[in-house]
């Protein structure tokens, strides 16, 4: 995913999620100087509800979260403005697997330990997912969409798609 981004690259009402943790979704309320801490903030208001204020802190209104703990202030490097459509179709169908991917592929046994699990078949399954013209259906979940790209890109890449999970991704409009 993309790197970490500079207060230019926010604005009000964009949709962001958490460098560290991409199911951490929010919406940008705010970007300037909190009193009595240095450097530009930017103020989200975040989907879970799981935050420290409600857009006030030390009785200064800075913006109006949805709920008195869904707010906070965060630094712009632990924030992520999103990747495109394109971008994220690599990350999933194309790029192959780290070595901090195939470590996680494990089930708990009974006795609540993991047990490091061995895909039979993953390279025939990868060979058929990478073919994206062929793709009718794909999965995008939680890995930061938030824009989709060049103009017609999508249906050049994948034209045979007909089903798209986008959950937990950071678009606020498709144009």
């Amino acid at each position: 995913m993309q790197s970490s981004s500079d207060s230019r690259t926010f604005k009000l009402d964009q949709r962001v999620h958490s460098t560290n943790d991409p199911r951490r979704v929010g919406t940008v309320k705010y970007i300037g100087p909190v009193e009595g801490y240095p450097g530009t903030w930017v103020g989200v208001d975040w989907d879970n509800g799981e935050a420290k204020h409600d857009g006030s802190l030390n009785g200064i209104r800075y913006f109006e979260a949805r709920s008195q703990l869904s707010g906070s202030f965060v630094r712009t490097q632990n924030l992520n403005a999103g990747i495109s459509f394109i971008e994220a179709f690599y990350i999933r169908y194309r790029d192959q697997p780290t070595q901090e991917d195939e470590d996680e592929m494990y089930v708990l046994s009974a006795s609540n330990r993991r047990v490091s699990v061995q895909l039979v078949g993953k390279e025939k399954v990868q060979d058929k997912l990478s073919r994206l013209e062929e793709l009718t259906g794909a999965s995008l979940s939680y890995l930061g969409v938030s824009n989709p790209g060049s103009p017609n890109e999508i249906s050049n890449i994948v034209p045979n798609l007909k089903e798209l999970d986008l959950t937990g991704n950071l678009l606020s409009e498709w144009k």
